[in-house]
């Protein structure tokens, strides 16, 4: 995902959305691997076949939103090769102020997208575009969306107009309704190589060889995670901070795993950026316990993930890994954070790794 200064997008809700101002790369999409989603999408747009929804799924900071933004740009383009980045349409959305792009979403990540939100956006789209060919909607992290929006919002899905594209975002498709999923074209991104990655940071952002190596290997393939933490130091404290916890947790008593359970549960939005950082712990947990030569993601705490795997099975491992995705898909719909930490914690080993 490409960085760059943000620029404001209103909703159907008149709510003030962050967004970003992209840099062109090659072939005018401004994106950091992703080729053949690209190339699908070029394609529909060469031969005018684009599809009246698209679903673009990954892990957060993948790029789903800057696909999405892209292709947005892309279909209202006047160029001859969209998105130009030159036309009017592509300058207004450069400006965040294209009348005819909306963008909704829920008040923060872990914060629920509601009806209201959806029946002002069904408004919207029912009026004809202003300037561009077509209305474009983009709802970001749809996987927040409670059961009475995602229904809504099949309406619309059901009945599609030739001058509305929706593009949803998600980290999970499983967790929406099936008949969303079905009228919509799915885009799965998934994490980019470690050299991909790593070369992106060195020729694109200056970053030295070998903090670049340690973004990409941190990252877990998530470019945007690791452009912003180029600059942004509170992205690598967290993420240190999380492992640590993890680290004390598999050490710590069930009193002591209760009362970690008590203080995550107050930040629902940290809460999920600490779970994804657990999830790739555990999988350079279950890489080293089955041998695998594959590069551990958190390289700096190598040895401790050595001494968990020697007191596990791979079995353990693919538990705790599978727990912790089944803990971010339940807290996406809305259950108890408590409650669902305080499952996964007690469903996490007891192991002691020496320092």
């Amino acid at each position: 995902m490409v960085e760059g200064n943000p620029s404001q997008i209103r909703n159907p809700s008149a709510k003030i959305i962050n967004m970003t101002q992209y840099d062109t790369f090659s072939a005018n999409w401004p994106i950091v691997g992703h080729t053949w989603a690209i190339d699908q999408l070029r394609r529909a747009l060469q031969f005018e076949r684009t599809r009246h929804a698209y679903l673009i799924t990954g892990p957060a900071s993948i790029g789903k939103t800057t696909l999405a933004w892209t292709l947005a740009t892309a279909l209202n383009c006047q160029g001859d090769t969209p998105p130009c980045g030159h036309c009017r349409s592509c300058k207004l959305m450069a400006s965040g102020s294209h009348s005819d792009v909306m963008v909704v979403e829920s008040e923060h990540v872990g914060a629920t997208l509601k009806i209201e939100q959806i029946r002002e956006l069904q408004h919207s789209l029912a009026l004809r575009p202003y300037e561009g060919r077509f209305k474009v909607a983009i709802l970001r992290r749809f996987h927040e969306a409670n059961p009475a929006a995602q229904n809504a919002l099949l309406k619309t899905l059901e009945e599609p107009s030739s001058q509305v594209v929706l593009i949803l975002t998600a980290e999970h498709s499983d967790v929406l309704l099936p008949t969303i999923v079905s009228r919509c074209q799915v885009l799965n991104l998934r994490p980019l190589a470690l050299e991909e990655t790593a070369t992106a940071l060195r020729d694109t952002w200056h970053v030295e060889p070998d903090q670049a190596t340690l973004l990409a290997r941190l990252s877990g393939g998530r470019i945007g995670w690791a452009i912003r933490s180029i600059d942004d130091t509170a992205e690598l404290e967290l993420r240190h901070e999380s492992v640590n916890v993890l680290e004390q947790a598999v050490t710590g008593t069930r009193y002591e795993r209760f009362q970690l359970a008590e203080d995550l549960a107050k930040d629902k939005p940290t809460l999920l950026t600490v779970l994804d950082i657990w999830q790739t712990y555990w999988r350079d947990v279950l890489l080293t316990v089955t041998g695998s030569q594959t590069p551990l993601v958190n390289i700096d705490h190598e040895g401790a993930i050595s001494q968990i795997a020697t007191a596990i099975t791979p079995e353990v491992a693919q538990r705790a890994l599978e727990a912790t995705r089944r803990t971010i898909i339940q807290l996406g719909q809305n259950a108890n954070t408590r409650l669902c930490i305080e499952v996964l914690l007690l469903d996490y080993p007891f192991a002691k790794p020496s320092r």
